[in-house]
């Protein structure tokens, strides 16, 4: 009759455990670099002057939970390539005549801002190429579609 030795049950235990733990220690790794439901286009996001924005609308899901607070936001831009397919900048920033009032990496396809009625300056990276637009905020909502070059 075949017996497996003892030590065997123990090399075959380690190999089962070591197994597991880099199952384990991938699936932690994973949800570390993962953005979870935080990052989504709910988050509200705050400069150092405290201008607040939400950030994103890549996704159905999304841009449905932006829609929902943009009562909270007069402001938004929406922007688009050349065949009106949502691009998201790779810097969107907005600046009035003291300075720059903030500045957003990987901006878009939608950006709601919370900004006072006023004269503002917008420019906006995409594919290396940058563009700008003066806009002047109300204080009703409204919405800028800006169509990016490229």
């Amino acid at each position: 009759m075949n017996r497996i030795r003892p030590f065997a049950w123990d090399f075959a235990l380690c190999g089962v455990l070591a197994s597991f733990a880099s199952f384990a220690f991938a699936s932690f790794a994973f949800a570390q670099a993962s953005p979870g439901p935080a990052a989504t286009g709910t988050t509200v996001q705050r400069s150092a002057g405290g201008t607040e924005w939400i950030n994103g609308g890549g996704g159905e899901e999304e841009r449905a939970a932006m829609a929902a607070r943009q009562s909270e936001f007069p402001f938004k831009v929406v922007m688009s390539g050349a065949g009106g397919q949502f691009v998201v900048a790779e810097k969107l920033r907005v600046s009035t005549p003291q300075g720059e009032l903030l500045a957003i990496p990987n901006a878009g396809p939608i950006v709601m801002i919370k900004l006072q009625p006023g004269a503002y300056d917008l420019e906006a990276t995409w594919q290396g190429k940058t563009e700008r637009r003066s806009v002047r905020v109300a204080a009703s909502a409204q919405t800028l579609e800006w169509r990016l070059p490229g």
